[in-house]
């Protein structure tokens, strides 16, 4: 008995993990364009940060 109930919970949980599977990779598209959108700003102010002359006159 406790192995069939074993096996029934690993089939729902796989059937869970493949039915939202689609909204996790699009979390996840959707969290690496936000870092790389943060990534670039780092490093946009870091570049200010080291090189303060190329940025004169700029706001």
């Amino acid at each position: 008995m406790h192995v069939l109930k074993f096996i029934c919970q690993t089939m729902v949980g796989f059937f869970k993990q493949v039915w939202f599977f689609p909204h996790s990779v699009a979390v996840a598209r959707t969290q690496r364009r936000r870092q790389f959108v943060l990534d670039e700003i780092e490093a946009e102010r870091l570049d200010r940060i080291r090189n303060p002359l190329k940025y004169l006159g700029r706001s």
